[in-house]
This record gives C-alpha cells, sequence and structure tokens, in this order.
C-alpha cells in the first residue's frame, strides 16, 4: 500500500507539495489538473526532474467536471485535453483518476431529477465507450485509468457501476465523498465485485461535511484502512491543507 496527498491548493508550485510529501515520508502525490500551477508545469516538462529529485512518485486527477457520459461535442474537447495531460505526464504519471460525474440535473419543487436516469440507455452506451476511448489513452501513454465514485451517486449509478465493473475498470473508492452521498458505493461494492486500485481517504461528519482532518469526522477509517490494505492500494490522503495533513498522516499510520 501507497500512502500519498493532494496538490494544496495554499501552494503555487508542485515543489512546495513534494516538500511537504518529503517531510511526511509519503511515496507520492496526486498532480491536479484543476490547479494552473500544475499544468502550467507539466506542459513546461519540469515535473519529472522534480519528481525524482524528491524521490516521489505521481498520479493525476483529471478535471472534476468530465463528464464522459454527455455528448460527443462534449466529450470530444475532454479527450482533447487527456491526450494533451497524458503526453505531458508519459514517463512519470501512475495513474489518471477520472470522476463518474452525475450529469445534468432538474430540481422540481425541490426535488433533484438526474437527466441520466431518465435517459440511461443511451448514456449507458456513451460513458462506456468513452471510457475505453480514455482507457486507451491512458494506457498509450503508460498509465493506469481509474473511476472515482461523485459526491453523490443517483440511483442509475447502481447498474452503471455493475457495468463498468463486467467491463473490466478499475475503481477509485473515495470514503468521503461516499459518506456525504449516505455510503452508496459501500452497498454497491458488496453486491459488484469492484477492483479498487486507489482509495481517496478523508474524515466526514453529519452527512454533510466531508474533507476533514482523520479524526475530526465520524467515518470508520480503521475498516476502509483495511479495505485499501487488502487490495494493495494508493492511499490519497486528501485532505486540503497543510496543517490537516500533518495531522492525518500520523492518525492514519496508527489506525
Amino acid at each position: 500500500m501507497k500512502l500519498g496527498m493532494p496538490l494544496l491548493y495554499e501552494y503555487g508550485s508542485i515543489a512546495e507539495n513534494l516538500r511537504l510529501a518529503r517531510e511526511l515520508a509519503l511515496d507520492f502525490v496526486e498532480l491536479n489538473l484543476n490547479f494552473g500551477y500544475c499544468r502550467r508545469e507539466m506542459e513546461a516538462g519540469t515535473v519529472q526532474p522534480l519528481l525524482e529529485r524528491y524521490g516521489i512518485r505521481a498520479t493525476l486527477h483529471f478535471y472534476d467536471e468530465a463528464d464522459l457520459g454527455s455528448y460527443p461535442e462534449v466529450v470530444d474537447a475532454y479527450m482533447t485535453l487527456l491526450e494533451r495531460y497524458c503526453r505531458a505526464g508519459r514517463g512519470y504519471v501512475e495513474s489518471v483518476i477520472l470522476h463518474l460525474c452525475p450529469g445534468p440535473v432538474v430540481t422540481i419543487a425541490g426535488e433533484k431529477h438526474y437527466i441520466y436516469d431518465k435517459e440511461y440507455d443511451d448514456y449507458i452506451v456513451r460513458l462506456l465507450e468513452n471510457l475505453h476511448r480514455a482507457e486507451r489513452i491512458c494506457r498509450d501513454n503508460g498509465m493506469d485509468m481509474v473511476v472515482e465514485n461523485a459526491d453523490y451517486l443517483p440511483p442509475f449509478t447502481r447498474d452503471a457501476y455493475r457495468v463498468m465493473c463486467e467491463e473490466g475498470f478499475r475503481f477509485c473508492y473515495d470514503i468521503g465523498h461516499d459518506h456525504t452521498g449516505g455510503d452508496v458505493l459501500d452497498e454497491i461494492r458488496r453486491e459488484v465485485p469492484l477492483q479498487f486500485r486507489e482509495f481517496h481517504f478523508h474524515d466526514g461528519k453529519d452527512g454533510k461535511k466531508c474533507h476533514l482532518a482523520l479524526g475530526e469526522g465520524e467515518i470508520d477509517l480503521k475498516k476502509f484502512k483495511a479495505l485499501a490494505a487488502s487490495c494493495d492500494a494508493w492511499v490519497n490522503l486528501e485532505v486540503k491543507q497543510s496543517a490537516d495533513l500533518r495531522s492525518s498522516v500520523p492518525y492514519f499510520r496508527a489506525l
């Protein structure tokens, strides 16, 4: 099992993150395309020498809003970006993390309705085709692709996970997102033999707050650490500030 951290908003360079990762004796950092400094440094070709200097490995978090179940014009733009940054990360990015986005929502009388629930048959065809396309891009550049659960998994995603599993995809289990969304993925994994390559660890509270430092919420972290260990997974302690990482790393190791 490898232990890592995300790029932090409080920093303005990858080197600052790597210094903290080395201080905390972490194995990897999760680069994040949502951060401009990450994109700039990847495009400049300066990331791999930094990783080698600090002895740290890397994964890559794709754009949060990338919806691979959407329509061709939308997905094509994200595929262009995926190709660009997979090429830029070739030789040092181990895996690429993509969100399973719930898609467009219509709110009626205060209740959310998910378009893909109503259009599931068309949606699942698009999603599988585009996930295979994304996976080929990643593999052509020497990277794995994993699919991460978002904050909430609407009803249609139960069947989507079953089908994705049958298609051989691997997954990133974000335990904080799942807690916020009512532990739906925890239920799904008991029925479907999902293959987890990575985990995102952060604590959650009251079913509303997540990305808390470990020990500040109510998630059964020991249970999920045991699950991650059984998968020999990479674990990203996905708290969002350096102070929380400094407390969460020893907390995780002591679980």
